[in-house]
């Protein structure tokens, strides 16, 4: 919440009154009239209460009507808006900005940082425009404008059945609407709020019919050609054979193998490990790989493989089966190895040899005191980091492990780790940026992403109230929040007076940003 503080002095007598004011950004998706409250409040034991609010939702409209009307307007198109599970859509956002004509006269501005910073952008957030070009429209009085048209443009893969809703998205701008001459520059001395809204674009995933469904199936959506190979095809009982199933086209991401456990001809003939396939990726093939023992000997056959997908294209269930392969299994062979002692009567005999002794391996040690003379154990450092470095590299690769495991499954956690380190590097672009003011800009929006990553806010715009209660919140100081909202500060008035940023030190700022996000990262929880 905001916080508003207002103290009075009255006949000797002083009293404070706060005031607390919640903001929450409510989004309409359905048509209808609605009732938001009352609020209860509890304090002191007694209960206040407001009065209900009625909202009535009407239906869009064109929100263009001509879109040559409208200082900035949005529109996402999205192809296909029907896909099954696993296939891919493109999702394109357009976004076009009147450029700024006051008195006859063209200012080049670069609105679209604006808007990044204060709009809503939905999954096009992060995103710089894919491409821009400038194109003439007409307004409802026949006056041509011309107009800068930005499209960013995204790709999405289905991954569950039902409905996928990209956008909506919202934009705002402080769009000039005069500007005057100063001392050095051209500044904005009045300008007016431009919103605009794109609505969303519902996208239908579907999923594999139930009629007509092989058991063979595991899931596998596209168009498929599948290989089996064996090797050895000649061996000796008791060794393996290793089964090869190559499954290629696509898309190959989460393809499963097939389910060796619906083949009971190959567990009559075969014995192997019944649990699931684990495929590789191997020039453009998802192959998977099965150690099977032949269970007789003589001619065997390795049975057809079956294996199943649902085909895009016509939209049914295909069977795929392999050709047998034959085997040849011969019994095993014995291996006997034969010692032959150097005879000391031979020439060239170095006087070194062999004692043959009777009663096995065993008479070998019939004498430990005499195998192990001269034997002392001795740990040398060598020894000692041999023996240690295992459960090192073991806790080392499990701490790792767990720590990406929680990168992918956290995606708070996520964004908090790489707070610091896309601060950084927004920091030093910023400070590429060709003039004062847009490196100021720069500034402000990586403190705004940092400050949002850390503490999982929502993407957008932060005043510098709202700077300054979330520091609180999680424990910054009162200093430190004090000059984080005093920077904010500084940059709305900067916005809407280049000329009196151009004594501040930009290089003075960034290096305060980076102390900031230091300190922040030190102190807040």
């Amino acid at each position: 919440p905001s916080m508003f503080t207002q103290s009075s002095w009255v006949n000797g007598r002083s009293s404070q009154t706060v005031t607390y004011t919640y903001h929450m950004r409510l989004i309409a998706v359905k048509e209808g009239t609605y009732t938001l409250g009352p609020v209860s409040v509890l304090a002191d034991g007694t209960k206040y209460e407001s009065e209900p609010v009625t909202i009535v939702v009407r239906k869009s409209e064109d929100a263009s009507g001509r879109r040559g009307d409208r200082y900035i307007f949005a529109e996402i198109q999205v192809e296909p808006t029907s896909v099954y599970v696993t296939e891919t859509y493109r999702a394109t956002l357009t976004v076009g900005i009147r450029k700024l004509v006051v008195g006859g006269r063209r200012f080049e501005v670069d609105f679209w940082k604006l808007i990044r910073r204060q709009s809503q952008l939905s999954v096009f957030m992060a995103r710089e425009p894919d491409s821009r070009n400038v194109r003439s429209l007409t307004d409802s009085n026949g006056n041509r404008h011309e107009y800068v048209i930005h499209h960013i443009a995204r790709q999405f893969r289905a991954e569950e059945v039902g409905e996928n809703v990209i956008g909506p998205v919202f934009l705002k701008a402080d769009y000039p609407t005069r500007i005057k001459r100063s001392l050095f520059s051209w500044e904005i001395a009045q300008s007016r709020r431009e919103t605009a809204r794109a609505e969303g674009v519902t996208v239908q995933v579907k999923g594999p019919p139930d009629e007509d469904r092989p058991p063979t199936y595991n899931g596998a959506i596209g168009r498929y050609v599948m290989k089996v190979s064996a090797k050895p095809t000649h061996l000796e009982q008791g060794q393996p054979v290793t089964l090869t199933v190559s499954i290629l086209g696509r898309p190959l991401e989460g393809v499963a193998g097939p389910n060796l456990g619906q083949h009971p001809e190959l567990a009559s003939r075969f014995d192997y490990a019944k649990d699931e396939l684990l495929g590789d990726l191997e020039r453009g093939a998802k192959v998977f790989r099965r150690a099977i023992f032949p269970k007789q000997q003589g001619e065997q056959t390795i049975p057809p493989i079956t294996w199943s997908f649902f085909d895009l294209e016509t939209e049914k269930y295909v069977t795929l089966i392999s050709d047998p392969i034959n085997l040849t299994v011969v019994r095993p062979s014995t291996t006997v190895t034969t010692i032959t002692l150097p005879n000391e009567s031979e020439p060239g005999a170095n006087g070194t040899f062999l004692t043959v002794l009777t009663g096995g391996i065993s008479a070998n040690y019939g004498d430990p005191d005499a195998v192990l003379a001269n034997q002392t154990l001795r740990l040398s450092p060598s020894w000692f980091a041999a023996l240690l470095l295992p459960p090192g590299v073991w806790l080392i690769v499990t701490i790792t492990t767990r720590h990406r495991a929680r990168l992918r499954a956290d995606a708070g956690f996520a964004r908090r780790r790489r707070a610091r380190r896309q601060a950084r590097s927004r920091i030093s672009r910023a400070l590429k940026e060709g003039n004062s003011l847009e490196r100021l800009e720069g500034l402000a929006t990586a403190m705004t992403a940092y400050l949002s990553d850390r503490f999982n806010l929502p993407p957008g715009e932060i005043t510098p109230s709202e700077a300054r209660a979330v520091l609180s919140e999680h424990g910054a100081d009162d200093g430190l929040a004090d000059d984080v909202s005093s920077f904010f500060q500084t940059f709305d008035a900067a916005r809407y007076a280049p000329s009196a940023f151009d004594n501040l030190s930009v290089s003075e700022a960034a290096g305060k940003a980076r102390r900031w996000i230091k300190q922040i990262e030190r102190t807040t929880r």
